[in-house]
Order: structure tokens, then C-alpha cells, then sequence
């Protein structure tokens, strides 16, 4: 369902999700099994091949080894048994043994490789090919703690000889009635060995390492000596021969029998797989130029044929979100070109009829704004009027004429040759009258306090601006209340490099209800149905936001029985 509603969304998409199944994964598929075949019999041979190389070392070394068995063979000979049971010796035995060892030595390629070869019987009498006859009693006693009785084998270990590794061979010797009478022991340079495991690497960061029967590491490639296997060796001996695939490495590993020495080989499966590096790039080369080719073809296509038609799109989209200026620049002749141009007439009409539209709007709003001004005047004007006739009624003919200048100066700036515009210093003016006329209708409770800052009196206003905010807090403020009220008018720049006015009075005030709903009236821009006042608020409201946008509005704030503030910030306008 939703790769339906995916694929339905445009031209483009269909267009591409075809060139993807069509051409780029059965690319990428074919690539992917190619890749994997060729690897599988690289792998293989590798592996084939290390085993090979495995079982040769294994009989490199076990071919030197049957070299140094050979010299073991002196310890069957009369002339070295007589030497180890008899406490005395003569010099021509010495020396007849010692043409043995010089035998052996010249025989056997092997005998290069030893460094000394020894007779010792179990009392420490030993002759040596390097030292000739000396006491090893200690030695002896050692050895003897071990169990050599009725057994041929052999004791291979490790050893130092002169600061140089060596490798010690021991064999016990038995006279003819099968009780143990020595020793012979060849040392061996070590060098033998390493030299063959040096010379059979599997890589360049691959070699061999050789463990004793006991899991010892007796030899290691050079290339291997700061390499630790990421495996238990001991599993190894479980097995005579075989392979075994780590995170990392490969091992092959394979038993000399006539040793027991495990010979383990280690590869770098990096250094292994790096013959199918070649192929893969070869793959990788292709797919990423069939991809790279077929992309390039998609986008060609698209772009002369379906790019127009988004751009359209677009086009339309912007103006379908208000935007009356988006135009579309067609190139060619072809039918989306057309319809681009149609589009075009399309909009101009659209916005030359929306801009009339709102040019009658705004004159039909100022005429709405005249008629209630219209309303507001004569209402204040039959008051004022009921005033002066009780004043000249009563003989006060000194406030009746200060209220009748009052009332023309007010009068003068309602009118003000029909202009919606005045200064800032006649719309104080004009308040001042209204106030003057107010605190004689109501001395006894009202008190006034003007505080203008006279910089701001050469900017301009729209008039009748303040006047019914004014009003609003003599007739629904003050006047409910009990005591003097106290109306304080406030002008100024503000913060931003604004002006702003605040009507302060300590009227009544509203509840926390009456005020909500007052600023409800005022978010609407208009008296609600069923409002008893406010109509003069709303009046001024609307007043602001037609002449200064919609950001601009007045700001209320009462508190119940203590007073109310209404607050107005106009930019600045000569």
C-alpha cells in the first residue's frame, strides 16, 4: 500500500524506480555473484595451498631430524657402552670415541648444525666432542629423577648454549640386559630450523610457528614474533592435521610424526583475499560506470521531460499557497511551454484583480471607520450640548464659554478637513478638550494627569486615536466605582525607537472573565453579539491594524477593583 501511494507521487519516481529494476540491481545482483564465485576458488586454492606448503615444511623438518637421530645411533656401539659402565678409561678409547663423533659429523650435512654431542653415564662421567672428558654428577642426578626404563623415546627441549638458543636432544642408553647405563645428548643450533620455517612463509605477513607436544612455542617465523593467535592453541592437538578460519587469520597445521611437533602455519586472510582484490575492482569499476551511466541517462530524460513539468508544478503550488508572484519561465515552443505561458496571463489577472479587490476593501473600511466616528462625535456632541444648556441655565456664563471653546477645539480636530492623518500635538490637543469638557460634566470624580513627552508631537497619528480609549475608562471605569477616580495619560518613545501611549485609570477594573472575553472581542475585530460595550476598543483595533498591519493592536491589562491600562505602540511617521 504505501509503495503504491510512493510510486503514484510523481513522473519521476516511476521513471527512476523503472532504471533501478531494470538495469542497476540486476547489475549489481550479477556483480555480487561473480564476485562471490571468484572468491570462493581463490579461497580455495589458497587453502589448498598452504596446505601443501604445510606438509613439505613438516617433512623439511622431519628429514633434518632423522639427520640428527642418526648421531643417536653412537649410543649402540660397544666402544660407548664400555665407556659408561667402566669407572676407569684409557686415552686411546677417548680418542676412539671422539673419531666417532668426527665420523658422524663428516657423514651427515646435519652435523653442521650441532654444536656438541656428549656421552654421560648415570654417575655424571661424560665425554664430549668439544670438551672431552669432564663430570656432569649434577646433571646426571637430575636426569636420573626421570623415568627412562624400557623406553627408546627421546627428550627434546630448549635450551641456551653460549647466549644462542639450542635445542637439546637426550636419549636414554641400555647395556645389553636392558638396564639404563647414560645418556647421549646432541645440541643442536637452532638456526637449522628456523632457516627452513623462514624460508616457506605463506605471505608477507604470514609464516610458521612450531609447538612442542606440551603447547610450547619452541620456533616462529620472524615475521610472526609480535603476532599472538586469536585462538586456544591447545585445540589444536585434538587434531593431527587440518585448517581453522579466526576473525582475523587462517590457520593450517599439520603433526610431524617422528617429532611430535605441531607445525602451525598462519596467514594473513587480508593478505589471502588480496588476490581477489584485482577482480573486485574490476567489478566495483564497472558497476559504479554502469550505475554513474545509467543515472546520467535518467537525469538527461528527466530533465527534458519531466522537469518542466515540476517546475509547473511548483509554479502553481506557490501560488495555490498565496503567492501570486511565482512565474514560470518556459523554454521551446512544446505544450508545456503553452502551458506555462497560460499560467503566467493566469496569475497576472489573479493579482491585478486581488490588488483591486483589497484597494476597495481598505477604501470600503475607511468608510466603515467614518460612519462610526460619525456615531461617536454626535453622541459625545448631545451631551456636551445638555451641559452648556444647564450651565447658561444655572447663569455660570464664564464655564459656559471655557466649555464652548472647549467643545470647538474638539470639534476642530474631529473634522480636520476630512484627513485621516494629524500630528501627535493635535491629537493631545483634542484629548485635552475632551478631558476639559469631561472634568466639568464630572469635577467631583474625576482627576487627570497628562504626561507627553513633547518630542513626539511632530510625528503623525491617526486621529480620534485615544479618544475612545479614553472614554471607555471615564464611562465603564471611573465612573462605576465609589470615590475619585484618577485617569493619568502617558506618551513616550520606547526601547525599540517606538511611541507608544498607556491610559492608566483606577476605575473598576475587570474580572478575569470580562477580561478574557474583552480580548477575545479584540482578536476577532469585532463586538460580539451579545457585548454590552467594548464597541469603542474594537473601533480602535481595527483602526490600528488597517493603517499599521497586523502586528500592531492594543495591549489590556485590569485587575478587579483596582484599575485598568491599555497600551499602544505605533512606529514612528512624519
Amino acid at each position: 500500500m504505501i509503495l503504491t501511494k510512493w510510486l503514484n507521487k510523481s513522473l519521476r519516481t516511476k521513471m527512476l524506480t523503472m532504471f533501478v529494476f531494470l538495469t542497476i540491481i540486476p547489475l549489481i545482483v550479477v556483480s555480487l555473484i561473480s564476485y562471490q564465485k571468484y572468491s570462493n576458488i581463490i579461497l580455495e586454492r589458497e587453502y589448498n595451498l598452504a596446505d601443501i606448503k604445510t606438509v613439505h615444511l613438516t617433512r623439511e623438518i622431519d628429514l633434518l631430524f632423522q639427520d640428527f637421530y642418526r648421531f643417536t645411533e653412537i649410543s649402540r656401539l660397544e666402544i660407548t657402552k664400555n665407556f659408561l659402565v667402566n669407572d676407569q678409561h684409557t686415552t686411546a678409547e677417548s680418542n676412539e670415541i671422539q673419531e666417532v663423533f668426527d665420523f658422524y659429523r663428516s657423514s651427515y650435512l646435519a652435523g653442521n648444525h650441532i654444536f656438541d654431542l656428549q656421552i654421560m653415564n648415570t654417575e655424571g662421567k661424560t665425554i664430549s666432542d668439544q670438551r672431552g672428558i669432564y663430570h656432569r654428577g649434577e646433571v646426571a642426578k637430575k636426569l636420573l629423577k626421570e623415568s627412562w626404563q624400557n623406553t627408546p623415546k627421546r627428550k627434546i627441549e630448549l635450551v641456551k648454549k653460549n647466549g644462542f638458543p639450542a635445542l637439546d636432544i637426550i636419549k636414554p642408553i641400555f647395556n645389553n640386559d636392558n638396564s639404563h647405563i647414560g645418556w647421549i645428548q646432541i645440541t643442536i643450533d637452532t638456526s637449522a630450523i628456523t632457516d627452513i620455517i623462514n624460508n616457506n612463509l605463506l605471505g608477507d605477513n604470514s609464516g610458521y610457528t612450531i609447538l612442542s607436544s606440551n603447547n610450547t612455542i619452541l620456533f616462529q617465523s620472524k615475521n610472526l614474533k609480535d603476532i599472538s593467535p586469536d585462538f586456544n592453541s591447545e585445540s589444536l592437538f585434538e587434531l593431527e592435521s587440518g585448517n581453522l578460519i579466526t576473525e582475523n587469520s587462517f590457520y593450517n597445521f599439520n603433526t610431524s610424526q617422528l617429532t611430535n611437533f605441531k607445525i602451525v602455519g598462519v596467514a594473513d586472510l587480508d593478505e589471502i583475499n588480496k588476490n581477489t582484490a584485482e577482480i573486485k575492482t574490476l567489478i566495483l569499476i564497472t558497476v559504479i560506470s554502469s550505475i554513474s551511466f545509467v543515472i546520467g541517462l535518467y537525469f538527461f530524460i528527466s530533465n527534458k521531460l519531466i522537469l518542466p513539468i515540476r517546475l509547473l508544478r511548483d509554479k502553481m503550488q506557490q501560488a495555490s499557497q498565496g503567492d501570486l508572484y511565482a512565474k514560470v519561465n518556459p523554454h521551446g515552443e512544446d505544450e508545456v511551454a503553452t502551458l506555462g505561458d497560460s499560467f503566467n496571463r493566469m496569475i497576472i489577472k489573479i493579482r491585478t484583480l486581488m490588488d483591486r479587490s483589497v484597494e476597495e476593501q481598505k477604501k470600503l473600511k475607511a468608510a466603515e471607520f467614518r460612519s462610526m466616528q460619525a456615531q461617536i462625535n454626535p453622541h459625545f456632541l448631545y451631551n456636551t450640548l445638555d451641559t452648556i444648556v444647564w450651565m447658561a441655565e444655572s447663569k455660570e456664563h464664564k464655564q459656559v464659554i471655557e466649555i464652548t471653546k472647549a467643545l470647538s477645539q474638539f470639534c476642530r480636530v474631529s473634522l480636520s478637513k476630512g484627513k485621516d492623518w494629524i500630528s501627535i500635538e493635535e491629537e493631545v490637543s483634542h484629548i485635552a478638550s475632551y478631558l476639559f469638557i469631561q472634568k466639568i460634566r464630572y469635577e467631583d470624580i474625576l482627576d487627570v494627569s497628562l504626561e507627553i513627552n513633547k518630542d513626539i508631537y511632530s510625528f503623525q497619528i491617526i486621529k480620534l486615536l485615544l479618544q475612545p480609549i479614553i472614554e471607555n475608562a471615564i464611562y465603564h471605569g471611573i465612573k462605576n466605582k465609589r470615590g475619585k477616580g484618577f485617569l493619568r495619560i502617558k506618551g513616550n518613545f520606547d526601547s525599540n525607537n517606538m511611541i507608544y501611549f498607556e491610559i492608566i485609570d483606577n476605575g473598576i477594573g475587570m474580572t478575569e472573565d470580562r477580561l478574557t472575553y474583552l480580548k477575545e472581542q479584540l482578536r476577532k475585530g469585532e463586538v460580539l453579539d451579545d457585548a454590552k460595550s467594548g464597541f469603542g476598543l474594537v473601533n480602535v483595533q481595527q483602526r490600528l491594524k488597517l493603517y499599521y498591519g497586523e502586528s500592531f493592536g492594543l495591549k489590556v491589562n485590569s485587575w478587579y477593583k483596582s484599575g485598568t491600562r491599555v497600551s499602544i505602540t505605533i512606529p514612528r511617521r512624519r
